[in-house]
């Protein structure tokens, strides 16, 4: 989103985050970006602000994440604020006390959880990462992540299966015990957790693009992950993606012929996978078409115009609210 042309940005609150060459590249030098240490009323066009499931948490709400939030949605007052909901409503963890909700006996949605949601929006302007998430919340305007071919490299693939999802909290939401499980079926095969603070250390942003440019397959173990970006990167660079028909993958991945489809059996999986690795050519060709679904679907042009014109329209409408 930063490299819309003719905008510029600044980040507050840089207190609670420390940027370097990871995860995702040294954004401040890349694209210019400026840290901010306050607001200054009257000098900016529109607000981004950042929200998830967890931030609903009483004591994150007050003193976390949720509290950036809270501090910052209150400060600004003159601009239209637009909040990115990287989540989705499901929370069995936290959100227990809705099991006598009959939605969230169901399916894990928790009521509770899409209230405290729309109270904290409010007259804000909300974006989201999938449609499911989107009818889920039952508010938002979908826009699905995009980035540019030219960023991933696509090298000569080593049998090895990948996964990248983040190493603690909401077990039931990345479905960690699906992952243990096939973990433990796989046996030395083994899956490479490629996050910056579990088994393979991702020193810098290329090493990072490199090893899961010779990565054979990427696992994707999520049940309520609206969009995994890792699983998208894998996708540019040419892994076989195997992966659950949750949150809009079963739109754009076509079981057997650019990914694979797969249900909660870690059995069917382990074989799969198994499989994959010995049919090396067969895991190759799938990676491939696979990249040119995302090449297709999650161009970072595609993305940035959908910025651009709801950046448009927010600015404008907020604009004509505000005239009355």
């Amino acid at each position: 989103m930063c490299k819309i042309q003719g905008t510029k940005w600044f980040w507050m609150a840089q207190h609670r985050r420390h940027y370097s060459d990871m995860p995702r590249g040294n954004m401040i030098e890349k694209f210019g970006i400026e840290w901010i240490p306050h607001y200054e009323e009257g000098k900016y066009d529109v607000a981004i602000l950042h929200l998830d499931q967890q931030c609903f948490e009483e004591s994150i709400w007050e003193r976390g994440k949720g509290s950036v939030y809270r501090e910052i949605n209150e400060v600004i007052g003159d601009i239209p604020k637009i909040v990115i909901m990287h989540g989705t409503p499901y929370y069995p963890e936290m959100f227990s006390n809705d099991i006598t909700n009959d939605t969230f006996a169901k399916n894990g949605i928790s009521s509770e959880l899409i209230k405290k949601c729309k109270e904290a929006i409010g007259d804000n302007y909300m974006v989201v990462n999938s449609h499911i998430a989107q009818k889920q919340w039952g508010a938002g305007k979908t826009i699905i992540h995009g980035m540019d071919k030219e960023e991933w490299v696509d090298l000569p693939k080593e049998p090895r299966v990948i996964t990248m999802i983040n190493p603690g909290g909401l077990d039931k939401y990345y479905d960690r015990v699906l992952l243990q499980a096939v973990v433990d079926l796989l046996g030395e095969r083994g899956i490479h957790h490629c996050h910056i603070t579990v088994d393979v250390k991702m020193d810098t942003w290329d090493r990072y693009k490199e090893f899961i440019g010779r990565s054979l397959i990427y696992f994707n173990p999520t049940k309520e992950s609206p969009m995994p970006r890792s699983r998208t990167e894998a996708m540019f660079s040419g892994c076989c993606i195997v992966t659950t028909p949750t949150q809009d993958a079963d739109t754009f991945i076509k079981d057997t012929q650019n990914g694979f489809l797969v249900k909660r059996d870690p059995n069917y999986i382990a074989d799969l996978i198994e499989g994959l690795l010995k049919d090396y050519k067969v895991a190759v060709k799938i990676g491939q078409e696979g990249k040119k679904t995302a090449h297709e679907l999650f161009s970072g042009e595609r993305y940035r115009n959908e910025w651009r014109e709801y950046l448009d329209f927010v600015i404008q409408d907020y604009k004509d609210k505000h005239r009355k």
